[in-house]
């Protein structure tokens, strides 16, 4: 174990001491490279800032011009009616097809001129959209009578309960 040491004895040895100690090496080209490569990040940080301003304003005049314009597509509107067809044609054999084909000569004479007025309103409205691509109106009411075409033939061939 070591002896404890005393206040005198630790005062002396602190006066012992030399007052400066010199590095092993030369530090002073160190610190130079640091202050130069200091001053050299704070001009390229500085040269940023309007390269970031300039690009932002560009693209907030690029959206805002891009949002303004008004998209008139007339194919995207004939696109979408072809595809509402198509997709109701789909639907109507895959349900045709499960359900099987219906023998019409049993069908009721209401729901025969149920089917053959949505079939003829869902015609008038082709032509309509044919003159009129535009109209959301009309794509609205053709999805409305393919919905009811469709549920007519759910209705036909759903199980009917006997009454005894």
């Amino acid at each position: 174990m070591k002896k404890p040491i005393t206040d005198s004895e630790l005062q002396t040895q602190v006066a012992q001491l030399p007052r400066e100690r010199t590095p092993e090496r030369d530090l002073w080209p160190g610190i130079e490279k640091a202050i130069a490569q200091q001053s050299n990040n704070t001009s390229k940080r500085k040269s940023f800032y309007p390269v970031a301003w300039a690009a932002s304003i560009v693209v907030a005049v690029l959206v805002s011009w891009l949002s303004l314009t008004p998209v008139t597509d007339v194919t995207e509107q004939q696109s979408l009616a072809k595809i509402m067809k198509q997709d109701f044609e789909q639907q109507k054999q895959l349900m045709l097809t499960s359900l099987g084909q219906p023998d019409l000569t049993q069908l009721s004479p209401k729901m025969k001129t149920q089917l053959i007025e949505l079939q003829e309103a869902q015609q008038a409205i082709q032509k309509a959209l044919a003159k009129d691509e535009n109209n959301g109106d009309l794509l609205n009411l053709l999805r409305w009578t393919q919905k009811q075409e469709l549920d007519l033939i759910k209705k036909l061939y759903s199980p009917q309960w006997q009454t005894i």
